[in-house]
Formats: C-alpha cells, structure tokens, sequence
C-alpha cells in the first residue's frame, strides 16, 4: 500500500512568519521616521506658532484689562497661556473623546477674551452711572470760580472708581504735555458711550467758540439723566421678553440632554438615517436663528 505524502505546513507557517516580521520592521522603521521627523522638523515649528499666538493673545487681553485699570500678576498671565491646554484636559476627562477635547480648547481659548469683555462692559455701565453726579461737581467747580483743570481734580477727590482712574488718567496725560482737548478724546475711545461723545464734544465746542461751560454741564446733566432714565423705563418693558428668550433658548437643549441622560440610545434613529439628521442639522439652524430673532426683536437702542 503507497502511503499518502503529509503537507509540509512547516514551511509554509515559517515564510508567513517572515513576511509578518518583514512587514512589522517595515512599519517600525516608517513609523520611527515619521516621528524622528516630526519630532525634528515640523513640531518645533508647531510649537513655536502656537506660543506667539499665546503671546500674541495674552498681551491683547491684557491690554484689555489695563485699559480698565486691571493689571494681573504674573501666575495668572501664565493661566491664559495654558487655560487652552488645561480646558482641553479636563473636558477629555470628563467625555473620553475627542469632541470633549476640542471643545475644552475651544473654551480654553475664548474664555479670557470673553471674560475680558465682561469686565470691560460692566466698568464702562458703572462709568455711565457716575456720570451724570460728575457733571454736578464739575458744574458746581466752574461756578465756585475753579477752572476746568482744576475741576477735573475736585471730581477725581470727590468721586470714587473707575470714572475716577479715567479723569485721572486726563490729567496725567495733562502734566505730561498732551493738550486737554486730546486727552479728552482718548477718554472718549476708552468709554465708547454716546453720553460721553456728547461731552467731549460739547466742550470741545465750548472752548473753541467761548461757550459758558457750567451752562453746558447742567444742560448735559439733564440730557443724560433723561436717557438714563428712558434705558431703565426701557430695560423694564422689555425684561419679560428677554427672560421668554432665554428660557425659550435653553429648553430644547436642556430636553435634549435630559432625553439623552435618560435614554442614550432615543436619537439613534436620527443619527442613523439620513432624513433624520438633516432634520437634526435643520433643527440647530432654526434654534439659531430664533435665538438671534428673539435677541433682535428684545433689544431696543436710544
């Protein structure tokens, strides 16, 4: 009886092991390539971008916040800097995805600028609310026989922070050789208020043409104390109708995450068929839209 010659599987098991390990090498050396590479090349430029964009950032908040008489310590000058980065990882821990991690540096890089402008906001409103008690000690100043200078400092004794710091910086910017008219003018930039554009410019015109100042002070006493008074009747009418936005703008959002907290899987039916997440993206796209037609709609200028 010819016995049966058994398949040689040795062999084959061997060169399928080198190919294996062939192909492992390969990868092994591209993959130290690359990183040798990246590490060399294009990540020193990475990070060299992204820390003149820091820098760039960090001086412009700054910036800022000096203007509104805020100067930071040197600790929280190096929180800006890294605020991305650590937004970054703690929105990772917290979702362990990569959209935490995007949205985490979003966050991280748009909250000094926003916080920023918060600051900047409420100082210029306090400013405007000391405004018109500034005018009364500068009108009551001018007629005791003080020149306008000299009524400038009785209003930086008398008032407190920031219309203070302002009219202080005019004066300094006074003693050092800057006329009045252009320092008043830089106030001006600093406080964009159509209160103190109507200031500056009335005593502007007030000292080219020889105008009586304390007439022009109690005149801009009584405008400014009237539209003060018309933003308030203002601001009044229209609470309900902005308290409607709002809540109107966080209810879908906080169903949805109720909906999802309660039931991850009851949106899998959109985000699986096609119908079902253009209705999704159309649904975002009119929230927004309402949001900004309510903002609009609320929102009153004088």
């Amino acid at each position: 009886m010819i016995g049966h010659r058994a398949p040689i599987c040795g062999s084959n098991n061997f060169d399928k092991m080198n190919v294996d390990l062939l192909i492992s090498l390969l990868v092994f050396f591209a993959v130290f390539i690359f990183s040798k590479f990246f590490f060399e090349k294009i990540a020193p430029d990475l990070i060299n971008k992204y820390k003149q964009s820091q820098q760039k950032r960090v001086a412009k908040v700054t910036d800022k916040l000096e203007d509104s008489f805020i100067f930071l310590e040197k600790n929280k000058v190096t929180f800006l800097t890294i605020s991305p980065l650590l937004f970054s990882g703690i929105f990772f821990l917290l979702f362990r995805n990569a959209f935490g991690l995007l949205v985490g540096f979003i966050i991280g890089f748009s909250a000094p600028g926003i916080v920023t402008a918060i600051i900047k906001h409420r100082r210029i409103k306090a400013f405007e609310g000391q405004l018109v008690d500034s005018l009364m000690i500068l009108s009551s100043s001018l007629k005791g026989g003080l020149s306008l200078i000299q009524a400038i400092e009785a209003l930086c004794e008398e008032m407190p922070p920031p219309i203070s710091q302002e009219f202080n910086l005019v004066l300094k910017e006074n003693k050092w050789g800057v006329s009045l008219e252009e320092s008043l003018r830089k106030l001006r930039t600093r406080m964009p208020l159509e209160s103190v554009n109507l200031l500056v410019s009335s005593v502007l015109v007030a000292r080219e043409t020889g105008g009586e100042l304390t007439r022009v002070f109690s005149r801009l006493t009584d405008t400014i104390r009237d539209n003060l008074k018309l933003k308030e009747k203002i601001s009044t009418l229209t609470l309900q109708g902005r308290m409607q936005g709002i809540v109107m703008s966080i209810l879908p959002i906080a169903f949805a995450f109720f909906i999802t907290k309660q039931n991850p899987e009851h949106f899998d039916i959109m985000w699986e068929n096609e119908m079902g997440r253009k209705l999704l993206v159309a649904a975002v796209l009119m929230q927004i839209i309402g949001m900004l037609l309510i903002k609009k709609v609320s929102t009153l200028r004088v």
